[in-house]
């Protein structure tokens, strides 16, 4: 159920389901190299699954808006955020995702959106998570944009450490980046989908 709603999600977004496979994949990567509890784990992969949600509430027009949103644009945007948790808490059994849902576009430095949260204040899952999304996006190929290099992926995540993203997760994720980059980057192949439920197995049924 949660791989159909996240698909339902990415056409929504006009993506793919390998994005929602992929970033949840590569979350749970990092999260067993930072060693995270099973029960983390487990609310990291439904809240990978779910984490744009919100976006069945945003109109098309800026939703698919090819090119840089205005601000009042990029303010409507920002309420992707309310709306997909206003959906994650209408079922008990997805209300674990909220943490993801609530705060993956929060910053380490107190910059980003939602509650302007910062620090230790970001739960570790949304932390974990927005190094594994912001990695995707400049990996795949978009219609806006060609993948970038491994090079310039990781200068633009190394710039982030400490305002965008936790600096100790940073560390972690570059010390396998190389190993990420040349195994999930833009895949789009049917064996992402085996990936994920060998994961969803190992964490939910074993």
């Amino acid at each position: 159920m949660l791989k159909v709603l996240g698909s339902a999600i990415a056409k929504r977004d006009s993506d793919t389901d390998a994005h929602n496979y992929r970033v949840a994949i590569i979350s749970v990567k990092l999260a067993e190299r930072l060693a995270l509890p099973a029960d983390d784990i487990q609310r990291l992969i439904k809240g990978a699954l779910l984490h744009d949600v919100g976006k069945i509430g945003i109109e098309d027009g800026i939703l698919h808006k090819p090119g840089r949103l205005t601000d009042d644009e990029f303010a409507v945007m920002k309420n992707h955020v309310p709306f997909g948790l206003d959906i994650v808490n209408k079922a008990a059994w997805i209300k674990d995702a909220m943490d993801v849902v609530a705060y993956h576009h929060e910053k380490y430095d107190g910059s980003g959106y939602g509650e302007g949260l910062k620090r230790e204040q970001i739960p570790g899952t949304a932390r974990i998570f927005a190094i594994a999304d912001v990695f995707d996006a400049l990996t795949a190929r978009r219609p806006y944009k060609e993948p970038f290099s491994f090079k310039k992926t990781m200068d633009i995540l190394k710039s982030g450490r400490g305002n965008h993203f936790d600096p100790d997760y940073m560390d972690a994720f570059e010390s396998m980046s190389r190993t990420i980059f040349e195994e999930y980057a833009g895949r789009e192949d049917d064996d992402l989908k085996n990936e994920l439920d060998a994961i969803i197995k190992k964490y939910f049924y074993e």
